[in-house]
């Protein structure tokens, strides 16, 4: 019974690499379902945004660049390592998530500001 258990754990699993790279995305999507904004959102609405954005784009990252390096080990002319497209992903993709959190967490500090008079504790701190 054991070798036959040895003989399955040893395969590689169907799609291989590129299929669990697919599977932990999509897994990551319906694992951080986006909440709807209030009416009035909080401050920390935006920054938990940011934060899930950021988490969103990391994960988009890691699939793309995995399928792009499954592509490029098929690529006989190596066309696409010179490309250098993994390396684009990662600066384009980093430039992005950069770009939407700071805009989100400056939309939450600007809310902040507006709301508790630049207190960055909220309406219910009390210095003492």
């Amino acid at each position: 019974m054991r070798a036959a258990n040895d003989r399955f754990d040893s395969r590689p699993l169907p799609g291989g690499p590129i299929a669990k790279a697919h599977a932990d995305f999509v897994m990551a999507l319906a694992a951080r379902k986006p909440c709807p904004f209030a009416l009035e959102p909080a401050p920390e609405d935006f920054s938990a945004r940011a934060v899930l954005c950021e988490e969103l784009l990391e994960r988009v990252k890691v699939h793309l660049s995995a399928l792009i390096e499954e592509a490029a080990e098929n690529d006989a002319a190596q066309l696409i390592r010179e490309a250098r497209i993994v390396q684009s992903i990662d600066a384009h993709l980093g430039d992005l998530s950069g770009d939407i959190t700071g805009a989100l967490e400056q939309a939450a500090e600007r809310l902040r500001e507006e709301r508790y008079d630049g207190c960055p504790r909220g309406p219910f701190y009390r210095r003492r």
